[in-house]
Order: structure tokens, then sequence, then C-alpha cells
């Protein structure tokens, strides 16, 4: 009877090794069922895309927010060349064990611009040096049904080396080198573009693949070790 009793202990002890050698962590199951994660990027035959489960030139604003969360702020950024940008910051935000600053840009006509404009409750700049409208309150409840024309992501997290990129998504189409410190990646195909920098700080901007255009003075060939991205890891 004792053999039967110690036959059964040694049944369970090998199962619970396997289930603890087999059985990912929870907090890697979870990321692993997720599809919101910033390399999940699909392509549509129209040539938008999705990204944190929003359809890029279709998701609107109200879907971000039941995302997301409410927004910091919305601003409308006016650049020395004329153009005009409509921005919504989001705090840190979390999804799953990964989180970070979100920017979406808005599509938005001229002649609403030029409302937004001219009811702007105060004028600010950026650190570009590009001026920046805060909009009133109501101009901002109006934005509920606005599309999404891209996303900007920015890790809390700093330091990712360049292999942890490319694991991710590849070698990029092409790259080009800012100066000593800043590195860009690009991925047309997806409508990516990846910043990185020595000193540790990552920005991921995603547009529609359909509207994605190559900046001059690229190279079209993948980066490799010795580019500024391959920074040591460290966090903020």
């Amino acid at each position: 009877m004792a053999s039967k009793w110690i036959w059964i202990a040694a049944v369970l002890l090998l199962t619970g090794l396997v289930i603890f050698f087999v059985t990912p962590p929870a907090d890697h199951q979870r990321t692993m069922q997720r599809t919101d994660l910033p390399w999940l990027v699909t392509t549509e035959p129209d040539g938008s895309s999705r990204v944190f489960d929003l359809h890029l030139g279709n998701a609107t604003l109200r879907e971000a927010i039941a995302k997301f969360g409410n927004p910091e702020a919305v601003a409308l950024y006016i650049r020395e060349s004329g153009t005009r940008d409509l921005e919504t910051y989001f705090g840190t935000v979390s999804m799953g064990p990964l989180k970070a600053k979100i920017i979406l840009n808005l599509l938005v006509d001229e002649e609403r611009l030029d409302q937004f404009e001219a009811n702007a409750i105060k004028q600010e700049f950026s650190a570009e040096g590009h001026k920046k409208l805060l909009l009133n309150s109501e101009d901002k409840q109006s934005l509920g049904d606005a599309r999404i024309a891209g996303i900007t992501y920015i890790p809390t997290y700093k330091g990712l080396e360049a292999d942890f990129f490319r694991e991710r998504f590849g070698e990029p189409a092409a790259w080009k080198v800012e100066d000593e410190e800043n590195v860009q990646w690009f991925y047309p195909d997806i409508g990516l573009t990846l910043l990185m920098s020595a000193e540790g700080r990552e920005i991921l901007q995603y547009r529609m693949p359909r509207d994605f255009v190559m900046p001059e003075g690229v190279e079209s060939k993948p980066a490799r070790t010795s580019d500024p991205g391959d920074s040591e890891s460290g966090q903020e």
C-alpha cells in the first residue's frame, strides 16, 4: 500500500514539474494573447493599416479614448512651413506589461482647423519652435468622430537595443543617420518610422502605408550594430 502512495506522489510531483517548466509565466501568456502590441501591425488591401487594434484612417478619436483613456491635451500645431497638425496627447498608457506616451494625429478638414485656430484659448511654442494652440473645451468635445491619421508611440522604457526591434519588425528597408546620436529606420510596407537615440530614447511613428513617403538622404540598406540604436539598455 505504501508503494502505491509513493507512486501517486511521484506522478503528482512530475506533473507539477512539467507544468512549471512548460507553462509560460502569467505575464508572458497575457502578452502573447494581446493583439495591441506595438510590433503587431497589419496592412489592409486599401493601403491602410491596423495597430493597437485601431484601423488608421477609419478609427476615430472616440475609439482611441475607449482604449487609452481620456487624453491630457488636444492642440493644433502650426509649423514654420504653414502646415497644420491636430494632435491629441495621452499620458502614460499601459497595454499589458508595456507603458508608453501616445500621440494621435487627427484628420480634420481645413475649415474646422480655421475654426479651432480662431477659437484657441492659449498659444504656446513647442520645443521645436512650432506654434502650439490649445483648443477650447467645446472644440475638443466636437472631435469624437475625427479619424486617426497616425500614431506616435513613445515607450517609457528607454535604451531598447536595435536587436530588440530587429527581432520584432525585421531589418528596415532603409535608414538615415540624422546626426551622431540619432538614426531613423524606415518600414514603408507597414508605414512605420522608428527613431532611436544613443541617449536611449525611442519613438515609433505609424501612418498608413499608402501615405508613407521616404525622406531624402536615406540609405537603402539595413542598419547594423554600429548604429546609435545599439546603445546599452537602461530604464527611465
